[in-house]
């Protein structure tokens, strides 16, 4: 895989991995709305996000520190 695909790819888990850190129920909001479901910002979704995110984060690291290594 060429050095930009790998580092757009780890630089699109990161945005992804803070967003869904930072504001859980605002990223299930709007995935809802994109994908015309009806919304479910409930607390234990919104903490199983915050573990989707620290996940995209760790994983966005990797691909980023993969694309230079």
């Amino acid at each position: 895989m060429a050095l930009p695909v790998k580092l757009g790819l780890g630089v699109v888990l990161l945005a992804w991995g803070f967003a869904d850190y930072l504001f859980p129920q605002t990223v299930l909001r709007a995935q809802s709305n994109l994908l015309n479901v009806p919304p479910e910002p409930e607390a234990g979704l919104a903490r199983h996000k915050r573990r989707v995110g620290l996940v995209c984060i760790l994983a966005g690291v990797v691909a980023v520190v993969a694309a230079f290594g």
